[in-house]
């Protein structure tokens, strides 16, 4: 990959309060339960969140790309093609596999495979490798940058310098740009004046500063681009049905903007339950935003063994305290033993009471 490289670029439970009942659930058993980490696998809102545009999305991916943030490579059928047959005749695959491009992964995306066929390396796609470079993707990251958009190749190179020129005449640094482009390979699909349209959007929304919608930028590219009515709706539960003020969901934004893109009706349940059932404060809330990105299972689950344990407090003013992020953070065995002072076995019985 190397010499390619170089070839390129010179390129609740309920709450029991009984004692007995708590020494009779963590009391220490010769078997030991079975640790759930099953519950820690559960899939994350971020590996759903494009699917919202993919599922009207009907057009062949020959055709203008109306939203790139639609093309997202999800494996939700079956491969209708296999590149096996072709790769030891084409040195173009070849060149991608060295590359470290996931070959298999492009197969279930319906004309990826006879799109790419078409392409030739030295012809079609050197010139994209080098700017990439340039602009400072690593040689290791290459191959997942085109795995996930392929449809890079499309797109004219004097565009893509257009691009990455508007951003340094927005004042974004080299390595904020390098950023961004990793870490949302479908930005250089959209134009200078719809990238303008969408930072403008959100500086005048959630009134940022110019050097605040350079760090939303950076810090989560992926937000830019994303599925506009899918941003205003969330927008619209943080401001209405959450009650945050406009300078705390300013706050918020440039503290996890994530939040902007997991499903609005996740964001709705998690806030209910932190603030109506655990009674936290908007002020809370706002100190460990990392609550409402958190699975539900796990904050009942950690939250409820804490109050079966009578352990529930949450002051920093108060002696026995238990940070918040504790309850988002670490394995469940750290959590159990570090925070809760207590055991799997234990964990595991009142598990089994949920």
């Amino acid at each position: 990959m190397r010499s390619l490289l170089q070839s390129v670029v010179k390129m609740g439970i309920p709450a029991r309060s009984q004692s007995l009942i708590r020494r009779q659930m963590c009391t220490k058993v010769t078997v030991t339960a079975p640790h759930h980490s099953a519950l820690q696998r559960y899939e994350d809102d971020l590996a759903n969140e494009f699917h919202q545009v993919l599922r009207e999305d009907r057009r062949s991916v020959l055709d203008p790309v109306a939203d790139p943030m639609s093309l997202e490579a999800y494996p939700n059928t079956k491969p209708a093609f296999n590149f096996a047959a072709y790769v030891n005749k084409s040195p173009t695959l070849q060149q991608l596999v060295s590359l470290g491009v996931e070959l298999h992964k492009l197969e279930k995306r319906k004309g990826i495979p006879q799109y790419v066929l078409g392409l030739d390396f030295d012809r079609d796609m050197k010139g994209h490798i080098r700017f990439l470079t340039d602009v400072g993707v690593p040689a290791d990251l290459l191959g997942e940058f085109i795995t996930k958009n392929p449809l890079i190749f499309k797109e004219d190179l004097t565009d893509l310098e257009t691009r990455t020129n508007y951003l340094q005449s927005k004042r974004f640094l080299p390595e904020e740009i390098t950023r961004i482009v990793i870490k949302n390979p479908f930005w250089l699909m959209l134009n200078t004046k719809r990238i303008d349209r969408r930072l403008g959007y959100f500086q005048k929304t959630f009134h940022l500063a110019g050097n605040e919608v350079r760090t939303l930028a950076t810090k989560q590219p992926r937000l830019i681009t994303y599925n506009l009515e899918h941003v205003q709706k969330n927008t619209f539960t943080v401001q209405e049905e959450m009650g945050i003020e406009k300078e705390e969901m300013k706050q918020l934004l440039l503290s996890k903007p994530r939040i902007w893109m997991i499903k609005t009706e996740a964001l709705q349940y998690r806030f209910e339950y932190i603030h109506r059932r655990m009674k936290l404060s908007h002020a809370e809330i706002l100190q460990t935003p990392d609550l409402l990105l958190t699975r539900d299972v796990r904050i009942k689950q950690r939250h409820g063994f804490l109050k079966f344990l009578g352990k529930v407090q949450y002051d920093p003013k108060k002696e026995l305290y238990i940070p918040l992020k504790s309850l988002a953070v670490g394995t469940d065995e750290e959590f159990v033993t570090e925070v809760a002072k207590s055991n799997m076995e234990c964990y595991n019985r009142f598990l089994k009471t949920l």
